[in-house]
């Protein structure tokens, strides 16, 4: 069933304007709203004038449209600016350096730097560099802001640390690995991505940036799949980073070696999230996936195929939600995550909850575990009214 997201990605996929001509203008608002929602405001902006229809749109969505352009492309700008910083940093420091993601997308995939949202900057760098990776970023004025829940946890679950610098309005992720770490049982190892990496092809006209990398198409193929569906979850990925794949696909047609992307996604066990995420941009974009491509996804399983199915809907609790993550994660993990989830320590307390004086400090915690407790209850109910089918049917 075709539906306000397909509408919205026919819409930036073409420009092509004969699905909303003679929309009722509360229609169109709702369009727009779930093209800013969905990050692809700019690309709809940009499709629409393209095609000549934008002018003939009401005034507030013309502006809004305009708007959502014009903050992006201003953003772009100050991330890649501050990517050449960074590169030029890390370059003298001997630190290799590959581009992810948004950034990656922006400078290869995209006509115009207004058209891709990011929030972040997303950089790979060796893990036997790692350190000097985050000194090399301190020094430019970088800061890690968020405490950790307890000592040792960012380092046990995290594969990146994020930094931000004051005066900006992104964030900076500096990764040692891709997807997840060792702890999540998803996690694969991170040589395999460095022997698939490449001089960045399309730095941006007048920019001058450092050394720089990216992933060959295969492997940004195969991170960007895993890291919507396994990571996030297919009901919890925008649809921006499925234009994103169709993106990937269609650029990267005449070199895109499927038969290494299938031969790594088994390998990786990752050919149920790959599989996933194709088969959305296939249903949004009419992504151009060869039939024996799709023949030969659909016949593989692996041990991650219920994850990837369960995170294709959204649970109905917060509960549930951590108990996604929590089951993929080792047995040390996993005690150390529920500790941090009900004993928080203080300083990541006061910056959770923006509170003052440390003597507020036993409400926040008594004030936590009241909510963890009435979200623990709900789920039970949730659970009690799924595992009984006649409940709804007397309601």
């Amino acid at each position: 069933m075709k539906t306000l997201k397909h509408l919205l990605a026919g819409l930036v996929l073409t420009g092509e304007s004969d699905s909303v001509q003679g929309l009722p203008e509360d229609q169109l608002q709702n369009l727009i709203g779930l093209a800013l929602q969905e990050g692809l405001a700019p690309l709809l902006y940009w499709r629409l004038s393209k095609s000549g229809y934008f002018s003939s749109l009401p005034v507030p969505i013309r502006d809004t449209l305009r708007a959502a352009y014009a903050a992006t492309w201003a953003q772009n700008q100050n991330i890649l600016r501050e990517l050449a910083k960074i590169s030029g940093a890390f370059e003298r420091a001997g630190i290799p350096l590959v581009v992810l993601k948004g950034a990656c997308f922006l400078l290869t995939l995209y006509e115009d730097i207004g058209l891709r949202p990011m929030g972040d900057l997303d950089l790979l760098v060796p893990a036997a560099r790692f350190d000097l990776a985050l000194q090399t970023a301190q020094a430019l004025g970088y800061q890690d802001q968020i405490p950790e829940p307890a000592p040792g946890l960012r380092a046990m679950l995290n594969h990146e640390v994020c930094l931000q610098k004051p005066g900006l309005t992104f964030a900076l992720e500096i990764h040692h690995s891709l997807v997840a770490d060792k702890t999540y049982s998803y996690a694969v190892p991170v040589d395999w991505f460095w022997t698939q990496s490449e001089p960045l092809s399309a730095p941006a006209p007048g920019a001058r940036f450092g050394a720089l990398l990216m992933l060959s198409p295969e492997a940004q193929l195969l991170y960007a799949a895993s890291h919507a569906m396994l990571q996030h979850g297919g009901q919890r990925s925008p649809l921006r980073w499925f234009y994103d794949i169709d993106r990937l696909v269609r650029y990267y047609q005449p070199r895109l070696d499927w038969n290494l992307v299938l031969a790594q996604a088994v390998r990786f066990e990752w050919g149920s999230a790959l599989a996933a995420a194709l088969d959305q941009a296939v249903d949004y974009f009419d992504t151009p996936i060869p039939d024996p491509v799709r023949r030969a996804l659909s016949a593989l399983s692996d041990r991650h195929q219920d994850l990837v199915s369960q995170k294709q809907t959204q649970p109905a609790t917060h509960t549930l939600l951590e108990y996604q993550t929590f089951k993929t994660m080792n047995r040390e993990a996993r005690f150390r995550f529920v500790l941090a989830l009900a004993f928080p320590a203080p300083v990541y307390m006061r910056w959770r909850y923006r509170f003052q004086s440390v003597w507020l400090l036993p409400w926040y915690y008594l004030r936590r575990a009241l909510g963890i407790l009435k979200d623990g209850l709900w789920t039970l109910f949730v659970l009690l009214r799924q595992a009984l089918p006649f409940w709804n049917s007397k309601r």
